[in-house]
C-alpha cells in the first residue's frame, strides 16, 4: 500500500520499478473484471448487485465478450509513479459513487496472529483436531491438504505435534500397569491428576500453535514452477516500509524470523524474511470471511492504494475473500484513488499511532492536518478551566502541546491527553456491546470529560443504534424515541463531515436515523400532522441506502425500512 510518503518503496529507490510487474498482473485480473471492457455488459452499469453477484457473473461477462472479439479494454484507473506517494492509483476518467472499481481474488490468505482456533487450510473455526505431524488446526483430515502438506514438512519442526498414536497407546498401557497396582484410594486422586496433567498439557501445546500463527503463511517460491515465480515476483515487488530500528522491526525479528530461519530452516536469507514480514505489514488486509472468521490477505492491485482518511474507496470481501472495490465519492479523472488504512470513527491521535508503527508513515491529509477533525472535536476531552474541547496544537507532531479552542489559556501535554483516553479505555473494558443500557450510563458518566462528540462517546452512540438496528420502535415510549433520535442526529451530523456518502458506516448510521425518523414522522401523522415534506427530506440518504446496504448480506436489510417509507407516502 502507499502512503502520503514513501519510504522502503522499492529495492535501490526506484519509485517505478516493479510498474511493469504490476501491468502484467492486470492480464490475470481482467477475466474478473468486466467493467474494464471497452464495452462493458449492461449490468454493470447496477449499482445495486451485491458483491457476490458482481463475482459471479465477471467470468462468464468476460469470456462472452472475449468470443464475440470485444475483449478491448478502457481501465477505470493506471498505475502512477512519483516520489511522494510511491506507485499509486490514478483514475483515467470519471467514477460514478457505487461503481466497482477493481474485483481481486487474494494473491495469499493466512491466520492473523491473535486468531482463535481456526483451520489452517480452510480458515474456518477448528475445535479438538490438529495435524498429527505439525499439531496446527484443522477442521478434519479432509483439510490436510496438498497445500498443507508442504506447510507441513516446515511447521513440524516447531515440535508441537504432541506423540503419536503409538506412543500414546504405550503410555497408556505404561499409566494402566502403574495404577493397577496402586491402592484404590490412591489410584483415584493418580487418575484426577493424571487427567488434569494431560488437558494442561494440551492446552499448553494449543497456545503455542496460536502463538506461532504468525509463521504459517506459504508465500509462492521464487526457485519454483513459472506461476510460482511469477508471483514471488509480484510478493517482492510490494512495498514494504521497513524501519530496522523500529518496534515492529525487533518484534518480526523475535516471532518470525528466529523461528523461520532458525527453527524451521525454511529459508537461510534473513533479510528476505524481513522484506516479506514488512511486505505484510504494509500491504496486509483484514478479511472477513463468510463463516464469520477474519483472516489476513495480499491483494498486489489493491495495495497501490493511497491511504486517506476520507477515501473516495472502500473495499469489500465476499464470502470467499475476494475483494471488491467500489467507489464511495465520486472521482474526478487525474485524481488519486484512495482507500484508507484505519478505523474514521478513531480521533487522529490514534490513526497517527496506527499508521506510525504498522505501516511506517504519517498520514498528512486534510483531516489529519485539522486540530478540530473537520470541526467534529473527535480527539479533544474537555477543556478543565472553561469545559471547550482541547485540540492540538500541531497535529502531525505527537509530542505537541494541546490547547483550549475556546481560547482560554489552559494547556495540556500529548501524554496528559492519551492518560484521558486510556482511563476511559479503563473504565469502558468488558462493556458489552448488547446492552443498551450500559451503553447508555457509560456515555452519561463521560459526558462530564469528553467533548459531547468525541471519538469513544461517538462509538458509544453508534453501539446503541447498532442495538437498536432490528427492534420495533412503536414500542418505544416518546421520550425514549426523542433521545434516540437526537442521538442518531448527532452521530449522523458527525460521520457526514468525516466519511464518503455510501461507505460502511455512513448508509448504517443513515439507515438508523431514517429508522428513527419515519417512527416519529408515522406518530406525528397519526395525530394530523402533515409529513409529506419531510418525508421527502429523506430522500438522498434513502437513495444511498438502497444502493449500498445491498452489497454484502451481512449489512442490515434496507427493504423494511423503505417498505415503512413508502407506506408513510403513498398509504
Amino acid at each position: 500500500m502507499s502512503g502520503t510518503r514513501a519510504d522502503d518503496v522499492a529495492p535501490h529507490g526506484d519509485v517505478g520499478a516493479g510498474v511493469a510487474v504490476f501491468e502484467e498482473y492486470l492480464a490475470h485480473l481482467a477475466p474478473h473484471n468486466p467493467q474494464w471492457l471497452a464495452c462493458p455488459p449492461p449490468w454493470c452499469a447496477d449499482l445495486r448487485l451485491s458483491n457476490e453477484e458482481v463475482v459471479g457473473g465477471a467470468e462468464r461477462a468476460f469470456g462472452e465478450a472475449a468470443a464475440r472479439g470485444e475483449g478491448a479494454m478502457a481501465l477505470p484507473v493506471r498505475i502512477a509513479a512519483s516520489d511522494v506517494l510511491g506507485r499509486h492509483l490514478v483514475a483515467t476518467r470519471n467514477i460514478t459513487p457505487g461503481e466497482v472499481v477493481i474485483v481481486e481474488p487474494p494473491l495469499l490468505l493466512a491466520l492473523r496472529a491473535k486468531s482463535p482456533p481456526y483451520c489452517s487450510t480452510c480458515f474456518r473455526r477448528a475445535r479438538d483436531y490438529t495435524c498429527p505431524r505439525c499439531g496446527f488446526f484443522l477442521c478434519g483430515e479432509g483439510c490436510l491438504t496438498k497445500r498443507h502438506k508442504e506447510e507441513c514438512c516446515f511447521l513440524q519442526r516447531l515440535g508441537l505435534a504432541g506423540p503419536t498414536a503409538e506412543e500414546q497407546q504405550r503410555e497408556e498401557r505404561e499409566l494402566c500397569e502403574r495404577l493397577a497396582a496402586m491402592a484404590p484410594e490412591e489410584r483415584a486422586q493418580a487418575e484426577a491428576l493424571l487427567q488434569r496433567a494431560k488437558v494442561t498439557a494440551t492446552h499448553q501445546r494449543h497456545y503455542e500453535v496460536l502463538r506461532h500463527y504468525v509463521v504459517g503463511p506459504r508465500h509462492p517460491d521464487p526457485g519454483g514452477d513459472e506461476q510460482e515465480r511469477a508471483d514471488a515476483g509480484l510478493v517482492l515487488s510490494l512495498q514494504g516500509h521497513r524501519d530496522e530500528a523500529s518496534q515492529r522491526f525487533r518484534v518480526n525479528q523475535r516471532r518470525i524470523v528466529d523461528v523461520v530461519v532458525g527453527t524451521l530452516q525454511a529459508s537461510t536469507d534473513a533479510a528476505l524474511v524481513h522484506r516479506i514480514c514488512s511486505v505484510w505489514d504494509t500491504n496486509g488486509f483484514e478479511v472477513p470471511l463468510g463463516w464469520g472468521t477474519r483472516v489476513h490477505g495480499l491483494y498486489p492491485f489493491a495495495s497501490l492504494l493511497t491511504h486517506d482518511c476520507r477515501a473516495n474507496t472502500q473495499q469489500w470481501f465476499t464470502a470467499g475473500g475476494t475483494l471488491v472495490l467500489r467507489a464511495v465519492d465520486h472521482i474526478a479523472a487525474g485524481q488519486v484513488v484512495t482507500t484508507s488504512y484505519t478505523d474514521p470513527q478513531w480521533a487522529t491521535m490514534l490513526r497517527q499511532d496506527h499508521l506510525r508503527v504498522s505501516k511506517q508513515f504519517t498520514c498528512t491529509c486534510q483531516r489529519c492536518a485539522d486540530p478540530t477533525e473537520m470541526g467534529t472535536f473527535m480527539g479533544s476531552p474537555k477543556c478543565s478551566g472553561c469545559g471547550g474541547p482541547v485540540v492540538s496544537s500541531a497535529p502531525l507532531d505527537p509530542g505537541a502541546v494541546w490547547v483550549c479552542h475556546a481560547g482560554c489559556p489552559h494547556t495540556a501535554s500529548a501524554k496528559q491527553v492519551a492518560g484521558v483516553g486510556a482511563s476511559v479505555g479503563a473504565k469502558l473494558r468488558g462493556l458489552d456491546s448488547a446492552d443498551g443500557a450500559a451503553i447508555g450510563t457509560a456515555a452519561d458518566h463521560l459526558k462530564d470529560h469528553l467533548h459531547p462528540t468525541h471519538h469513544v462517546l461517538l462509538q458509544l452512540h453508534v453501539s446503541t443504534l447498532r442495538t437498536m438496528a432490528d427492534k420495533d420502535l412503536r414500542e418505544l415510549s416518546d421520550d425514549a424515541l426523542a433521545t434516540l433520535g437526537a442521538i442518531a442526529k448527532l452521530v449522523v451530523g458527525v460521520v457526514i463531515k468525516l466519511e464518503a456518502p455510501l461507505t460502511r458506516l455512513s448508509v448504517r448510521m443513515f439507515r438508523e436515523d431514517i429508522r428513527v425518523r419515519l417512527e416519529v414522522l408515522r406518530r406525528q401523522k397519526l395525530r394530523g400532522h402533515c409529513i409529506e415534506a419531510e418525508l421527502k427530506d429523506l430522500t438522498p440518504m434513502l437513495a444511498d441506502c438502497e444502493i449500498a446496504l445491498g452489497w454484502d448480506a451481512r449489512m442490515p436489510a434496507f427493504d423494511p425500512v423503505l417498505h415503512e417509507y413508502q407506506t408513510l407516502l403513498n398509504p
